[in-house]
C-alpha cells in the first residue's frame, strides 16, 4: 500500500504534458524528459506513463567512450574516471540531445538513443568537465542533423551532426556556447541583440537556432553555432555573394545569420519561451511563448502569433513595463598609420560583434568600409585572435581602388585581428587554410585615445 501510494505521488509531480521547455521538463523529437525527486523521468513523446531514465534515473558509464577512458587512464592528460552524480536538477534537451546537471554543477551528455553518458566535453587531450553552475542564468541544448542555408540560399548538409549548448551570463548581459569539439567552458563569446545592449531574461535553441526574450517581452531569433559562424577551420568559406553548384557547392557564404526581432504578442504572456524544428529549412521552427491558459506560436518568419488552449496556468515570469538594457562595449580605436595618404580609425569595434566599421578618411574624401570578422579555434583570456574581411565597394572612389590594389583585386580585404585591452592590431591575413589570399602585407595597430 505504501509502495502504491509513493507511485501516485511521483505521478502527480511530473507533468501531465510538456507544450514548453523548461530547466525541469523538456522534449526531444521522440521523448518528453523531466526531474522528480533528483532523477531523470522519461516517456515516449506522444505516451502519458513516465519510468526512471535507466538504469535508475541517474547517468551511468557506458559504452565506447567509457571504455576508452579505461584504456587511456594511465595516458598524461587523461580525462577521469566516470562519476555518477547523486542528484540531477537542471536539464536541457533538443532533437536526439539531453544534456543533465548535478547539484554540483556538472554537465552530464547523451544521445536518448544510445543513453552512452559522458561528463567531459572536448577534443583529446583536453577533456574537462562542462561546468553550468549558479553563474549560468540560463542555458539551452540544440542539436542540429539538417543542412543551414547560408547568407546566399546555399544548402550545407551536416554528417555527424552539430551539438551546442549555449548560456546566459551575468545575468542575461553575455551570451556563450560551448560545442563537444571544443575545449569546455564559456570563453566563445556571442554577441547579443541590437548589439550586445540587450539583457536576456530566458533562452531556448533548436537545430542551431537560438531564442530569447527579455524582461519586457522583446524577442530575437538567430541560427548560429560553430560552423554557421565562420569559425570551422576545416570548412571552406567566402565573403564573396553569389550562388555556388558543382565543386564550389561547399563553400560556406559569409557572414552567418545576424539576430531577427520578432513581432510582439499582443495578448498576455510571460518571458517562459520554446523553440522547436518542424522541418528541414532555415525558417523551419517553431515559436512557443506561455499565456495565460495556454500558449502563443508561430511559425519562425510568420508576422503574427496564434494562441494554443492547454488550460495551464501561467507559471513564468511577469512582463516588466520597460525593457532592460545595458551600455554598449562597443568604442572607437585611432592609429598613427596612414593608407595611401588617409587617416585611419576603428569605429563601433566590440570584439564580440561582428561586424565594426573600418573609416578611411583624406580630406574631404570619407570612405567606411564593414569590417566583418569571426573567432576560432584559438580562445585566450588576455588575447583575442579573430579573422575576417574588409568588404570593399564596387566605385572608382581613389581610395577605394587603392585598397582594392592592396587586395589583390580582389572584392574584399581579408584580415587577422589580434586584440588585447589596449590594442588591436588588424594585418593581412596571407593564408586560409593553405590557399594564398592576399599578396600584399600591411599592419596597422589601433589604440583607445
Amino acid at each position: 500500500m505504501v509502495l502504491a501510494m509513493w507511485w501516485l505521488l511521483v505521478l502527480a509531480a511530473l507533468p501531465e504534458r510538456v507544450d514548453l521547455k523548461s530547466e525541469t521538463a523538456a522534449f526531444t523529437a521522440s521523448h518528453d524528459v523531466a526531474i522528480d525527486g533528483g532523477k531523470l523521468w522519461w516517456r515516449p513523446r506522444g505516451t502519458t506513463e513516465w519510468r526512471l531514465l535507466p538504469p535508475d534515473g541517474l547517468p551511468a558509464p557506458k559504452g565506447r567512450l567509457e571504455a576508452l577512458k579505461e584504456l587511456t587512464a594511465d595516458l598524461p592528460l587523461a580525462p577521469a574516471p566516470f562519476t555518477r552524480p547523486s542528484r540531477i536538477v537542471r536539464l536541457s534537451a533538443d532533437g536526439d540531445n539531453l544534456l543533465a546537471i548535478s547539484d554540483e554543477g556538472v554537465g552530464y551528455y547523451t544521445k536518448l538513443s544510445t543513453l552512452e553518458w559522458t561528463d567531459v566535453w572536448g577534443p583529446t587531450g583536453l577533456k574537462a568537465p562542462l561546468r553550468i553552475d549558479g553563474t549560468v542564468s540560463g542555458f539551452a541544448m540544440s542539436h542540429r542533423k539538417i543542412p543551414y542555408e547560408d547568407l546566399d540560399g546555399n544548402p550545407h548538409p551536416v554528417t555527424a551532426g552539430v551539438t551546442t549548448v549555449y548560456a546566459l551570463l551575468e545575468s542575461g548581459r553575455r551570451l556563450s556556447y560551448a560545442d563537444p569539439w571544443l575545449p569546455a567552458g564559456w570563453a566563445r563569446a556571442m554577441c547579443l541583440p541590437e548589439r550586445n545592449t540587450f539583457v536576456a531574461s530566458a533562452i531556448s535553441a533548436s537545430a542551431s537556432t537560438m531564442f530569447v526574450i527579455d524582461a519586457a517581452g522583446r524577442m530575437f531569433t538567430r541560427l548560429a553555432d560553430f560552423d554557421t559562424v565562420g569559425d570551422d577551420p576545416a570548412l571552406p568559406y567566402s565573403w564573396t555573394r553569389e550562388r555556388r553548384s558543382g565543386a564550389l557547392a561547399a563553400v560556406r557564404t559569409l557572414p552567418g545569420e545576424d539576430w531577427r526581432a520578432q513581432p510582439a504578442i499582443v495578448g498576455k504572456h510571460s518571458t517562459r519561451i520554446t523553440i522547436l524544428q518542424t522541418g528541414t529549412t532555415n525558417a523551419d521552427r517553431e515559436l512557443r511563448v506561455e499565456g495565460a491558459g495556454g500558449y502563443w506560436k508561430k511559425p519562425l518568419l510568420a508576422p503574427k502569433w496564434s494562441f494554443e488552449k492547454t488550460g495551464a496556468a501561467l507559471s513564468g515570469p511577469a512582463l516588466l513595463a520597460s525593457p532592460p538594457t545595458q551600455p554598449s562595449r562597443a568604442s572607437t580605436w585611432k592609429t598613427d598609420a596612414t593608407f595611401s595618404g588617409a587617416n585611419l580609425r576603428l569605429e563601433d569595434f566590440d570584439p564580440d560583434c561582428s561586424p565594426a566599421t573600418l573609416v578611411f578618411e583624406k580630406g574631404q574624401e570619407v570612405l567606411r568600409l564593414p569590417l566583418h570578422f569571426h573567432g576560432g579555434l584559438e580562445v585566450e583570456k588576455t588575447e583575442r585572435d579573430l579573422s575576417g574581411a574588409v568588404l570593399l565597394p564596387k566605385t572608382r572612389q581613389r581610395l577605394a581602388v587603392a585598397l582594392k590594389l592592396l587586395a589583390t583585386g580582389q572584392s574584399e580585404l581579408h584580415v587577422e585581428l589580434d586584440v588585447t585591452s589596449d590594442e588591436v592590431v588588424i594585418k593581412s591575413r596571407p593564408l586560409r587554410n593553405a590557399i594564398p589570399v592576399n599578396g600584399l602585407a600591411f599592419e596597422w595597430r589601433f589604440t583607445r585615445r
